[in-house]
């Protein structure tokens, strides 16, 4: 089903935030067609882990990978059962650098429901992220990892 790519997930999330994708753009993917329940995956994540991350910091949290479809996880070699692929998952920056998005880490492990949280390190530490996943339905399993590639 197709809905209002500015509709609201959260305050200050919006549906579009999840949606977008630069390779599915450069792919012809469609990456817009979701279910209601993947609907309410990205809203939970938000309600429950995004929106109070960016209230406690008092700053925009930029979602580089949201909601990815079966195609999309594919082409950039996602795991095979991605919670992206079920609107459970974001990978989330800052523009502040690096130093600030491991304070997020940080409160984020401490003060926050997740299912799993994932401090990615990529190109020998030049790109940072976080990848947050948030279980609507099932319990969340506090998981903490780091992955550096």
């Amino acid at each position: 089903m197709r809905y209002d790519r500015n509709m609201k997930l959260s305050q200050h999330f919006t549906l579009w935030e999840f949606l977008r994708s630069e390779t599915a753009l450069k792919r012809g993917i469609d990456n817009e067609d979701i279910t209601e329940v993947q609907l309410q995956n990205m809203q939970a994540l938000c309600e429950n882990v995004l929106e109070p991350l960016r209230q406690h910091f008092g700053e925009p949290v930029y979602i580089s990978s949201g909601y990815r479809c079966y195609y999309l996880n594919n082409c950039v070699n996602g795991a095979k059962k991605s919670q992206h692929q079920y609107g459970q998952a974001a990978d989330i920056y800052c523009k502040q650098g690096s130093k600030r998005l491991k304070e997020w880490y940080l409160w984020m492990v401490d003060n926050l429901p997740f299912d799993q949280l994932i401090w990615e390190v990529r190109d020998g530490g030049r790109r940072k992220w976080i990848h947050v996943s948030y279980k609507n339905e099932k319990a969340n399993r506090q998981q903490v990892f780091t992955c550096k590639r």
